[in-house]
């Protein structure tokens, strides 16, 4: 369950500071049984426990399969985020205007 709420936790807190997120998160499928071991919620409501799943997970041994699962699914989760919202801040310039040009 630490695993696992430290998963979701880095998810969390890993993202862009651009970027909103919104709550509830479900922890990534990989990390579901470990969360469950942990004793950390699989849906993660707030921030303050994000911060708290986060900090378990990177106190967790990396030489638990489940561990490093989790965390190459947090990291995985990470990169897609990022890229959305890199995405995002690309449409963000002004709007092309159509004008007439002469002829």
């Amino acid at each position: 369950m630490r695993l696992m709420a430290a998963a979701v936790l880095t998810f969390a807190l890993s993202t862009f500071a651009a970027a909103e997120i919104v709550y509830p998160v479900s922890v990534p499928q990989e990390c579901v049984e470990l969360a469950h071991r942990e004793g950390v919620p699989t849906v993660i409501e707030n921030r303050y426990q994000a911060a708290k799943a986060r900090l378990k997970l990177y106190r967790l041994s990396n030489r638990d399969p489940l561990v490093r699962e989790c965390k190459q699914a947090v990291e995985r989760m990470k990169a897609v985020m990022q890229e959305r919202t890199a995405s995002r801040q690309g449409f963000s310039g002004p709007a092309p205007t159509l004008s007439a040009a002469p002829q």
